[in-house]
C-alpha cells in the first residue's frame, strides 16, 4: 500500500496500533527510521490547472496535515481506500472538500461513518490478498459542492486518465519543501494488466506516465481518485491503491514509487471504482444518482 504523508512517528505508529493498513508487511515503515519510509507520492506532476470539487483530502485533528485523499461521489460520501481506514476516526477525522489547498479553503466537515467492502483483507504483498481496497466514508453533513460522477467503465487500455493528489513532489521525503500545499495533478494512462504485479484482473486498473516517464503516485496519495474524460466532464474509474512493480524494492528502501526495479519508469495500481459500483449504489443509494 502507498503511506500517508506526515512522519511524526509516534501518531503514525499509533494511527498502525489502531489498523491503518501501510505498505503491506511492512507497518514499521509508519516512522521516520524505516526503510523506505521517505519515499515520494506525485512526482512528475503539476500544480493543478483547474479546480476539482470533488477531491477530499482527510485529516486528523490531532496531527494536522493532509493524510489520504478521497472523491465526493454524494453531497454525504466519499470513496477512497480500504487502507486508509486507520486514519477514519468518526467526530475525529477532519475532511477538507472541495479545495486546492490542503490547509485552506472548501467546506470542511468530519467523518460520521465508516463502510470497508467486506473483500478488503490484507495480509501481504500480493494483489490477491490486497484486492477491494476500497471504502466508502458517510460525512456528518451534505456539502454544497458537485459530486464526480462514478463512470459506467473505466474505459481501454493507452485511454488517458489523471491522477490527483497531496503527495511528496521530490524524494527526500524529510525536507519540507517537498510537501506540496497545492494540489497536484498527472496525466497517465492505462497499460496493459501485465504491466503490474499481483493485480487483480478485473477489479484494479494498472497505470502509468502519459509520458511514459518515471512520474506516478505514491505516499499520501493514498485512496485518492483517477479520472478520465468522458463528453467533456470528469468521471472517476480509479481509487489510489499502491505500486505497480518493485513493492519489494521499496518495502526495502531500494526504490522509489516511480520507478520500476531495473530504475525504469515504474506503474501504479489503482483500484477500479466501477467495479464495485452496485456495492457502492447499495450503501450510498439514490444520492450516487444524483451525481450522474
Amino acid at each position: 500500500m502507498f503511506k500517508a504523508t506526515r512522519r511524526r512517528s509516534a501518531v503514525l505508529a499509533a494511527l498502525v496500533a489502531a489498523g491503518l493498513a501501510l505498505a503491506p508487511a511492512a507497518t514499521a515503515a509508519a516512522t521516520a527510521a524505516a526503510p523506505g519510509a521517505g519515499y515520494p507520492a506525485i512526482i512528475g506532476g503539476r500544480a493543478v490547472t483547474e479546480p476539482y470539487s470533488f477531491m477530499v483530502s482527510f485529516q486528523l485533528r490531532s496531527e494536522p496535515g493532509h493524510h489520504c485523499g478521497g472523491s465526493l461521489i454524494a453531497s454525504d460520501w466519499v470513496v477512497t481506500a480500504a487502507h486508509c481506514k486507520g486514519l477514519m476516526k468518526p467526530g475525529r477525522t477532519q475532511v477538507r472538500v472541495g479545495s486546492l489547498h490542503k490547509e485552506k479553503g472548501g467546506v470542511v466537515t468530519s467523518v460520521k461513518r465508516v463502510v470497508t467492502h467486506p473483500g478488503w483483507r490484507q495480509r501481504g504483498g500480493h494483489g490477491e490478498n490486497n484486492q477491494s481496497d476500497i471504502m466508502l466514508v458517510q460525512l456528518d453533513r451534505k456539502v454544497p459542492l458537485q459530486p464526480i460522477r462514478v463512470a459506467d467503465d473505466p474505459g481501454k487500455v493507452s485511454q488517458p486518465t489523471r491522477v490527483i493528489g497531496w503527495g511528496l513532489v521530490c524524494e527526500d521525503g524529510e525536507d519540507p519543501a517537498c510537501e506540496p500545499r497545492q494540489l497536484q495533478e498527472l496525466d497517465t494512462v492505462r497499460v496493459s494488466d501485465g504491466k503490474c504485479s499481483d493485480l487483480a484482473r478485473g477489479a484494479e486498473l494498472c497505470t502509468g506516465d502519459s509520458r511514459g516517464r518515471a512520474a506516478s503516485a505514491c505516499n499520501g496519495d493514498s485512496g485518492g481518485p483517477q479520472v478520465r474524460m468522458v463528453a467533456g466532464r470528469w468521471e472517476l474509474i480509479g481509487a489510489t491503491s499502491r505500486d505497480g512493480d518493485d513493492y519489494e524494492d521499496r518495502r526495502d528502501g531500494g526504490a522509489g514509487c516511480s520507478t520500476n526495479p531495473d530504475g525504469g519508469p515504474g506503474v501504479g495500481i489503482w483500484t477500479d471504482v466501477t467495479h464495485y459500483r452496485t456495492w457502492i449504489d447499495k450503501i450510498v443509494g439514490a444520492e450516487l444518482h444524483d451525481a450522474s
